[in-house]
Parts: structure tokens; C-alpha cells; sequence
């Protein structure tokens, strides 16, 4: 979504794995030199270890472009429940076809397949997240080369996971798989330095540097924040440049990533305190201190409110009078329209109006009234067609006509009848569901650090404000565009070309061009040939969290058709937003 506005060729901090952004440290070099030593050497057993982020999958996915051809490597990106699981997506890999087979046959399959390589050919099968595989499928991996490939070492095994799978196999159980591993490398943390320099190199490959759009400051601060992982320096800058193309920043700045590391709970507020003014920091420091006093106070004011309703409640319920009929309590009219409805003869009694009823039968119908299960029975919805006048002062009441006699009592008065309640909607457990839930594709679980741009990046494959406010518009319960809660859920809408033609309302269609930060960044769209003639309107939407952003929508369509033709057209050259192959113009 920023890369526009930064100059970037494509996104620099994509989260994703990507062999083309890898960036060599020194103990990434390493790690590397080991495996391709290993793989040539046909060790039997490699080991490779790193924190979570560290890089361990790009470099996996380099080592199998770049490795030597004699060697057949095949990689596992995916934990496995069972070994016949293991082997078929290993034997998939190799383009061996094999129908779901059990454990025997799927293991002579392999062996036949060693069996078919040249002398100077090997096999290596690279599992990544090895930490999830169980004991038993570590032990039969230790079991799968026959005595005669073994002798050949024609297969090595690669597992690549984080520092808990050492001590998975320093286990008793594990123990003889331990003794096969001959070669153990490890991805360390980066150095601040050498996290500058991996800054540096991925926005090189976007044609950019780092002076051009960050302060030092702010380099400063992610490089120590980020304590030497990748990904979440990937993470950190990601979210800098998407606050900072809020706020039309062209440079990030120290404050553009203070707000990022509190945003996504990186550090806690007071550990930012160091690169704050001192008086910022007094002032944090004693409303710490007046805190349990605070708390103290709200709670003793939360108490005597509770009080003072409980009294309340119980005046009510001990001092009231007596139960009034229902009738007395929601009357058929307001008193200034009864007054006005006209008598109707019984005998021409006229469609929708009630005949007057006689004395006897009024007091056998209040009878009924008050019995209980009448009392259940939910009073009259005024109709909507009578509406009620302003109030008339009782004293002023106009005359009875002539010919009218005025009834003595309130039951004696002729009622107008009122047309049936419409039904109450169904209940969502049983009814239809609404637009937002029937464009609900499907919900993800919010990971710690993500935000709804990765999000939106990693299910639609770009991330905008168009994007993000689709999200938000079947997520209305997301208080801030930037900030999302770890183990949070979050529904996902179908984005369609379709899905972007909108009925008016008054037989007509319209459709979505975008949702823009500033209507000016909608501009592009102007004298576009497919939106000729039509009116492009913009319209401010307000967000939960206080901004306010700018959808932009085109119309009138006098068909659906005329409509996605729009948007297709859009799309194909690039100018739809919503989509992947979204790209700057002018």
C-alpha cells in the first residue's frame, strides 16, 4: 500500500519468506557453509537451529536453489502427523507417483528411488519446524536408509527448528538419532550493526536506501527493539512506513516508531522512557505512583453507586400503587386523537373500524383484559400512518358534532382498529444473515506482533486501505485500523470483482473504485475511459478509532454487467486497488 509513496519498487519487509530479499550475515553464512558441507560430505544427519523469525526457511529455500545439481533435494515446510504423511510428500516432491499407501510400501518406494540414483547422486530431505515432529516419527527417520543406502549414503536428512529440538534429541529416547546428527549449526541473533546492514539491503533490492526514508534515530530504535530477529525487523519497519504514509511522512522518525513498538507490544511504554524528555518521564512516573489511589477512588464511587440504585429499585417495587390494567398503562390512541376519531353507525360499519360496544360487553372484555395471560400480550404499535398532533390543552377540547353522541366512558368510545404488528425478525441463530456475514470467506486467529495490514498481506496478497476496509466493514468491533490483540479473531471478507458492484437502491448500480487515506489520492481515476460519464463521487467514512477515510465510488450502472465490465477493466490495467497487480499511477 505505501510503496508508491516511498518509491519502492514492491514491498521491502514483506513478512513471507523470500530467497530473493535473503540477506548473508556472518552466522547466516555459516549455517549455510555447514549444510552445503554436509550435503557434498553425505553426512548422514544435519542439524540446523534458530529462534522463531531468524531466517532458518529463506535459507532453506536458498540452499535449494542454489545446491549443487548432484544433489536431489526435496523440503518439508510443514510438521507431519504420521511418517506415511512424511514420505508422501517427499515422494510427491520427487514427482515418484504414489496412491496413500501404509508405512512398508511408501518406505520401498524411497529405497527404490535411491536405488535409481547415479553413484555421484544423493537424496537430501530438508524438514523445516522439525521441532514439531513426534518421537516416534524422529525414531523411524533414524530407520528409513536400507543397510545398503546406508552403506552408500545415498540419503541425508536435514532437520531445521528452533533451539527446543536439541533438547528434544538430548532426550533418553532420542539418544541413538542424537549419535547420527555429525554436523549442528546455528543461526544466531544479529548485532544492531549487522541488523542496519540487513535494513539497508532489503531496501536496496527495492531501489531505495535507508538515509532516504529513515531518520538514525529511528533506525536506532528498531535495530535495539528488535533484539537481532529478522522478522521482527521485518515486522517493525513494515508498520513504520504504514504509519508514516498516514501521516504523508516521506522519512520515518523516532516518534513514527515509539508509536509502532507500543502499538504491537513490543516493549511496555516504559521502557521507551529512555528517548523521551524528562519531563515526559515525571510525569509517567507519578501517574504510576497515583494509581492505586485512582483505583481506590473509582471503586469506592462504583460502590456508592450501586447503593443508591439498589435503594432506588426497592422504592419502586414496595412504594408503587396499585397494578393498573394494561389498557390504562398503553392506550390504543393518545388522548388528542381519540377525541377526534368519528362514531360509525354499527350498520355501516366500514373496513378497519371497530363497532362501539355495549356496557355488559365492555365489562366482560375488561374481565378478560386482566386476566394473565392477556397481560403477556405486548401492547399496540401505533400505526404509522397516524400521527399523533401536537399536544392540545384538555381544557380547549372541540364540541361534539350534532348529530354525534359523546360516549360517557372511555369504553364507550368507538375505536379506530389497528392494522397488525408486523412480525419481528427471525433471530440470527435462525434467520438470514446479514451482507457482512454472507461476505464473511473466512476467519484467521491474530498472531502475536500482526497487525491488520499482515493480514490483509498474507489472505489477499496486497495490503491498502481498501483492503483494510473491507476487513473492518465485516469486523465492526476492531477499534483501531493499527492495532490488533494477540489471539484475537478476525473475519475475513470474499473480494471480488463481483463482490465490487453495489445495488443503489433505486434499480440502478454503482461500484467501488477504492478507499483512500485523502479523496486527492483518488485522483488517478480521473479520465479513465471505462469511468467516462459517470460520476465519481467520494465519500468520508468514519473509523472506530477516529480517522477518517475516503471511499471513492463511480455510477450510475444501468446493469450489474455494465457495472463488473467497469471494474474488470479497471483491474486489468492495474488501477484497482483491491486486487494484487494494484500499481502507482501518475
Amino acid at each position: 500500500m505505501y510503496t508508491w509513496f516511498y518509491g519502492f519498487s514492491e514491498e521491502p519487509f514483506n513478512v513471507n519468506p523470500d530467497p530473493r530479499f535473503l540477506h548473508l550475515t556472518e552466522t547466516h553464512q555459516q549455517v549455510l557453509d555447514s549444510m552445503i558441507r554436509g550435503l557434498l560430505d553425505r553426512k548422514g544427519f544435519i542439524l540446523v537451529l534458530g529462534e522463531l523469525g531468524s531466517g532458518k526457511t529463506t535459507l532453506v529455500q536458498h540452499l535449494l536453489n542454489t545446491i549443487d545439481r548432484k544433489v536431489k533435494a526435496v523440503a518439508v515446510f510443514r510438521p507431519q502427523n504420521t511418517l506415511e504423511e512424511l514420505l508422501e510428500d517427499v515422494l510427491r516432491e520427487l514427482k515418484v507417483p504414489s496412491a496413500p499407501q501404509n508405512k512398508v510400501s511408501l518406505v520401498r518406494q524411497l529405497n527404490d528411488y535411491l536405488h535409481s540414483l547415479t553413484p555421484d547422486q544423493t537424496l537430501a530431505i530438508l524438514i523445516d519446524d522439525a521441532q514439531e515432529l513426534s518421537p516416534e516419527i524422529m525414531e523411524e527417520l533414524r530407520l528409513l536408509p536400507t543397510p545398503e543406502t546406508l552403506n552408500a549414503k545415498k540419503l541425508q536428512v536435514v532437520l531445521v527448528g528452533q533451539p527446543e529440538l536439541k533438547t528434544r534429541l538430548d532426550s533418553p529416547n532420542l539418544r541413538e538419532l542424537r549419535q547420527r546428527v555429525e554436523i549442528t549449526g546455528e543461526i544466531r541473533p544479529l548485532s544492531e550493526e549487522e541488523c542496519r546492514q540487513y535494513i539497508a539491503h532489503r531496501l536496496e533490492k527495492v531501489d531505495s536506501e535507508i538515509s532516504r526514508v529513515f531518520s538514525p534515530e529511528a533506525i536506532d530504535l528498531i535495530c535495539r527493539h528488535a533484539r537481532g530477529n529478522p522478522r521482527t525487523l521485518n515486522i517493525l519497519c513494515d508498520n513504520a512506513f504504514l504509519v508514516g504514509y498516514g501521516l504523508s511522512k516521506k522519512k520515518v522518525d523516532s516518534p513514527i516508531v515509539t508509536e509502532v513498538l507500543e502499538d504491537l507490544d513490543f516493549v511496555d511504554p516504559e521502557e521507551l522512557d529512555e528517548g523521551r524528555p524528562k519531563e515526559v518521564r515525571r510525569i509517567r512516573v507519578a501517574a504510576a505512583g497515583g494509581k492505586s489511589t485512582l483505583f481506590r477512588k473509582i471503586g469506592f464511587s462504583l460502590l456508592a453507586l450501586l447503593g443508591v440504585g439498589a435503594i432506588i429499585l426497592l422504592g419502586r417495587i414496595y412504594l408503587k400503587g396499585p397494578e393498573e390494567p394494561p389498557m390504562a398503562k398503553f392506550p390504543i390512541q393518545p388522548p388528542a386523537i381519540r377525541e377526534k376519531a368519528p362514531s360509525v353507525p354499527s350498520e355501516e360499519k366500514p373496513e378497519g373500524v371497530a363497532q362501539t360496544v355495549s356496557q355488559p360487553e365492555a365489562a366482560k372484555q375488561q374481565t378478560v383484559q386482566e386476566t394473565p395471560a392477556e397481560k403477556k400480550i405486548p401492547p399496540p404499535v401505533l400505526p404509522k400512518e397516524i400521527k399523533p398532533a401536537s399536544p392540545i390543552p384538555a381544557k380547549t377540547e372541540p364540541a361534539p358534532a350534532a348529530a354525534e353522541r359523546k360516549p360517557s366512558s372511555p369504553d364507550e368510545r368507538p375505536a379506530v382498529a389497528l392494522k397488525p404488528t408486523p412480525a419481528s425478525p427471525p433471530s440470527p441463530a435462525t434467520g438470514p444473515r446479514s451482507k457482512a456475514e454472507a461476505r464473511i470467506k473466512k476467519t484467521v486467529t491474530v498472531k502475536a506482533g500482526e497487525s491488520i495490514y499482515t493480514i490483509a498481506a498474507k489472505n489477499y496478497r496486497v495490503a491498502n486501505t481498501s483492503v483494510v476496509d473491507q476487513i473492518l466493514e465485516v469486523n465492526p468491533r476492531i477499534p483501531s485500523s493499527r492495532k490488533l490483540l494477540a489471539n484475537q479473531q478476525v473475519s475475513l471478507p470474499d473480494i471480488t470483482e463481483e463482490s465490487l458492484v453495489l445495488e443503489s437502491g433505486d434499480g440502478t448500480y454503482q461500484v467501488r473504485l477504492g478507499t483512500f487515506l485523502k479523496p486527492e489520492y483518488s485522483s488517478f481515476l480521473k479520465g479513465e475511459p471505462a469511468l467516462r460519464g459517470k460520476e465519481i463521487k467520494i465519500i468520508p467514512r468514519k473509523l472506530p478509532g477516529g480517522e477518517t477515510w475516503y471511499r471513492a465510488v463511480a455510477g450510475k450502472f444501468s446493469t450489474r454487467e455494465e457495472g463488473l465490465k467497469v471494474i474488470r477493466e479497471l483491474n486489468g490495467k492495474g488501477l484497482s486497488p483491491y486486487f494484487p497487480g494494484f500499481k502507482k499511477k501518475k
